[in-house]
C-alpha cells in the first residue's frame, strides 16, 4: 500500500480543515465521524489533530488576507452561506472585548471560525497568537465529534453492521445539513 493511500484520510482531514477555515462551509466533522466509525477512536483522534492543524493554516490564510485586503476578505466571508452582517458585528464586539475567548467560544455558538480569523488582525491580535489559538479553538470539538462517533459506533456494532453504521452516519449528516439550510436566514 502506498504511503499516500495509507494516509489519505488524514490528508483529506488536513485539507478539509484548511477549506472550512477559509470559504468552504461544510465542517470537517463530517469526515471525522466517518473516520471514527470506520477506523476507531485512535484514528479519529489523530485525524482531529490534523484537521485542527489544517484549520489553523486556513485561519492564518484568512488572517493574512484580512490584513492585506480587509474589505475583500470581509465581503468574501459574508458571501458564505449562513454568515450575516449582524453575526459579523457581534463577533467583532466579542473580539474587541476578549479576542481569545471569542475565538475559542464563538464557533460553539454557530459563528464560523473564518469570521474570527478575518476580525483578529483588526482586534490587535498577532498572527502567532491567533495561529496557536486556532488549534486550541478547533481541536476540542473535532475530538468530541470524531472520537465520540468512534465510541458510539462501538456500542452500535452490537446491533448494526459496518454498512448500516456508515449509512446511519451519512443520514445523520444529511439530516443535520438539511435542517441547517432549512433554518438558515435568507
Amino acid at each position: 500500500m502506498s504511503l499516500l493511500r495509507a494516509h489519505a484520510l488524514n490528508i483529506a482531514a488536513f485539507f478539509w480543515g484548511v477549506a472550512e477555515a477559509t470559504l468552504f462551509f461544510f465542517v470537517p466533522d463530517v469526515l471525522l465521524t466517518y473516520i471514527g466509525v470506520k477506523q476507531g477512536p485512535r484514528a479519529a483522534a489523530m485525524a482531529s489533530l490534523i484537521a485542527a492543524l489544517g484549520a489553523a493554516v486556513g485561519g492564518v490564510l484568512m488572517f493574512a488576507w484580512s490584513q492585506s485586503d480587509p474589505n475583500g476578505a470581509y465581503a468574501a466571508v459574508l458571501a458564505v452561506p449562513a454568515i450575516s452582517a449582524e453575526m459579523a458585528r457581534e463577533a467583532a464586539a466579542a473580539m474587541d472585548a476578549n479576542w481569545f475567548a471569542a475565538t475559542l467560544l464563538g464557533p460553539l455558538s454557530s459563528t464560523p471560525f473564518k469570521l474570527y480569523a478575518i476580525l483578529a488582525p483588526h482586534a490587535g491580535v498577532t498572527l502567532p497568537a491567533f495561529a496557536a489559538a486556532s488549534i486550541i479553538a478547533r481541536l476540542p470539538r473535532f475530538l468530541i465529534v470524531g472520537v465520540g462517533a468512534a465510541f458510539l459506533a462501538r456500542q452500535l456494532r452490537r446491533r448494526l453492521n459496518e454498512s448500516q453504521l456508515l449509512w446511519l452516519t451519512a443520514g445523520a449528516w444529511i439530516l443535520f445539513y438539511a435542517t441547517f439550510f432549512a433554518l438558515m436566514p435568507n
